[in-house]
């Protein structure tokens, strides 16, 4: 996949909610049609995919080594996120996250 050159233009939604998940090393397993949506991305590009893909250059890695090493210690994590979408644009989330160990 190409790399996305940022531009300097917000999308702006209004409502919905996004919904994902990942694996212990940051690949997507799941992505609500909504995600898909504001991301700009379809389901199959992102399912399977780094969840970093989406990670605009103006988020400082130090934000991202914190939240893994939170979730890492079983704890959630909350916070804004600023994630770059397909086109370049950028869109800021209010993001929650929590790490559920599978029993199988």
């Amino acid at each position: 996949m190409s790399k996305v050159i940022p531009i300097d233009q917000e999308y702006n939604f209004e409502e919905g909610m996004i919904v994902s998940s990942t694996d212990l090393k940051g690949i997507i397993t799941y992505a609500n049609r909504k995600f898909c949506e504001i991301a700009g991305y379809c389901k199959e590009e992102l399912v399977g995919s780094n969840h970093n893909m989406i990670r605009h250059p103006d988020m400082p890695r130090a934000a991202f080594e914190e939240l893994w090493s939170t979730l890492h210690a079983g704890k959630e994590w909350e916070g804004i996120v600023k994630n770059l979408r397909k086109d370049g644009m950028y869109y800021w989330v209010y993001a929650y996250l929590n790490y559920t160990q599978s029993l199988i």
